[in-house]
């Protein structure tokens, strides 16, 4: 156990170290920089000297200096700041701004959202068929959670300092609920760069974390009715509001419902009755916060919060995806890979109830699965579950007896092995047959390697229907920015099986790649909704001669 807090004291030890290198930004570093990295030395050298009997003090002071190492470190960066780095977050920003001065959000355009990004092109969520997202699309929690903060004056950058705070109140609550052999999982979470870099940098998840932690906490307490009346309705209380959010919880809410099912059965309880109970609890706060919305526009409520489901956003992220994105393969069909991702559901939930003593405490463990194989499949949506896993394996009830399904190994395993061996089929076809051909013919940069130059490509259309592509430049791990434009107003389609040769000229402020960097183009084709690239290049200029 001394192992695990030396680590705690460790990362805050790194923190400080690496603050060194900050000074530019905020000359308070150069104070805040040499602390904690003396805090961490003396934390380090404490953990192994002081005696048992202080131990519990010596916990409480290591995550008192973890929280202080995160504020100290991303509240002057945050202060200093004057852009998101996140389309999501300046959406959220401007959407709680037209809210306090009674705007439906959900009605207005978002070109405003311009003024609170630095190059906002590099920032876009950008669809298959040209355009860009310019609509709120997050259920409205997102930003009336946000509202008393900037009712009470928190408006530079308040999206990115609430999302601060609820990473934060979300340590506080894993490090409250967790057993004393468990208690040093807070702080290093706190400190894992994965979080809060990401959470107070434009993570707008963060704000849902701290809910889904509530709803995970011994949520078999609804059924098996062990504490407070009032603490089992907190649960699905807690995951009604993280639902208002964002919609990445909404993929937990069949899991617990099967769940609550199961509980129900297992110890007699009136089943019907408890998932209603349970089901109304959880749609009650998102009725809450939605229905005005509904009522002041229904269209635009139901156009934003459907808005990721429903668009054809481009494929992006870290997940499955990125075999295309990258270069690897060649050709993603993004509807291919969503079909995958709801079989991968199916069988998870078959498992969950098959197997459930296995997976009743661990099964959020595994949520993770399902948004590693859609088109978009960005990085906080594969750790966003990880702190609310932690606090149901460490909170919730283990099953009391041996588990007895009714149905026979072999059985069970078809039920699950079938739309697994669906999801292998639909991933294969997500990656097979490019609808177009992409030859590189030319490419160059201006300004001295500072800038993209015009670029020369000859696209083959291998359907046998008209196309419309629309490409883009992928730099290293990079963001795709803007689309590129033909230079001397040419056809934007191919007919069915024709072959055209275009110069395209780069979006503004297109960013060459540095010496010998990877890089490659995308096509992006609406109907059939597919993208393409090329082979991955290495840029040959720029190099100091």
């Amino acid at each position: 156990m001394k192992a695990l807090w030396t680590l705690v004291w460790f990362s805050v030890l790194s923190v400080g170290t690496n603050a060194f290198g900050s000074w530019g930004v905020w000359s308070g570093f150069n104070i805040v920089g040499p602390l904690l990295t003396f805090a961490g030395l003396v934390g380090i050298a404490t953990v192994w000297l002081i005696p048992d009997r202080h131990r519990i003090a010596l916990e409480h002071a290591s995550f008192i200096a973890a929280a202080l190492a995160v504020l100290l470190i991303d509240g002057p960066v945050l202060a200093t700041s004057t852009d998101f780095n996140t389309d999501a977050a300046a959406f959220n920003q401007r959407a709680t701004e037209l809210l306090v001065r009674g705007v439906n959000p959900y009605g207005a355009t978002f070109h405003a959202a311009q003024l609170l990004l630095d190059h906002a092109n590099d920032f876009w969520t950008y669809t298959l068929n040209g355009a860009f997202v310019d609509k709120v699309s997050y259920p409205a929690g997102s930003f009336l959670l946000q509202a008393p903060f900037q009712l009470l004056g928190l408006r530079h950058l308040g999206t990115d300092w609430v999302d601060l705070l609820a990473w934060i109140a979300a340590a506080v609550i894993l490090y409250a609920v967790s057993p004393w052999y468990a208690k040093w999982l807070s702080p290093l979470l706190l400190l894992a760069s994965a979080f809060t870099y990401m959470f107070a940098f434009g993570g707008t998840d963060a704000l849902f974390v701290p809910f889904m932690m509530l709803a995970a906490r011994r949520w078999d307490d609804f059924v098996l009715r062990q504490g407070a009346r009032w603490t089992r309705f907190i649960g699905p209380l807690a995951l009604g509001v993280a639902c208002s959010i964002k919609q990445t919880p909404w993929f937990t809410v069949p899991f617990f419902l099967v769940g609550i099912t199961i509980e129900a059965n297992h110890h007699g309880v009136p089943i019907v009755r408890t998932l209603s109970r349970y089901a109304a609890l959880v749609a009650a706060p998102f009725v809450a916060m939605n229905l005005p919305f509904v009522i002041w526009s229904p269209a635009a409520w139901w156009h934003g919060i459907l808005l990721p489901m429903t668009q054809p956003l481009i494929p992006d992220g870290q997940g499955l995806v990125s075999l295309a994105t990258h270069g690897l393969l060649h050709v993603v069909h993004p509807i291919d890979l969503q079909v995958a991702s709801l079989l991968t559901m199916v069988a998870l939930l078959l498992a969950f109830c098959f197997w459930y003593p296995t997976l009743k405490r661990s099964w959020m463990f595994v949520v993770p699965l399902i948004l590693f194989l859609p088109s978009r499949s960005l990085s906080s949506y594969l750790v966003d579950f990880i702190p609310a896993a932690f606090v149901m394996v460490l909170t919730t009830e283990r099953v009391p007896q041996r588990w007895t399904p009714h149905i026979r190994p072999i059985v069970r395993r078809l039920f699950v092995g079938l739309p697994v061996a669906l999801t292998v089929v639909a991933i294969v076809s997500a990656f097979s047959a490019p609808p177009i051909a992409i030859a590189l013919d030319h490419y160059g940069s201006s300004s001295r390697n500072e800038y993209m130059n015009e670029m020369t490509l000859t696209l083959t259309n291998d359907t046998d229907s008209t196309i419309t592509p629309h490409v883009m430049a992928v730099v290293g791990n990079g963001h795709p920015v803007g689309f590129w434009r033909p230079a001397k107003g040419s056809t934007t389609t191919i007919g069915a099986h024709q072959r055209v040769t275009w110069t395209l000229k780069p979006p503004r402020f297109m960013k060459a790649p540095t010496y010998r960097e990877s890089w490659l183009m995308e096509v992006l084709t609406a109907s059939p909704a597919a993208l393409t690239t090329t082979p991955v290049y290495t840029w040959p200029y720029g190099r100091d001669d």
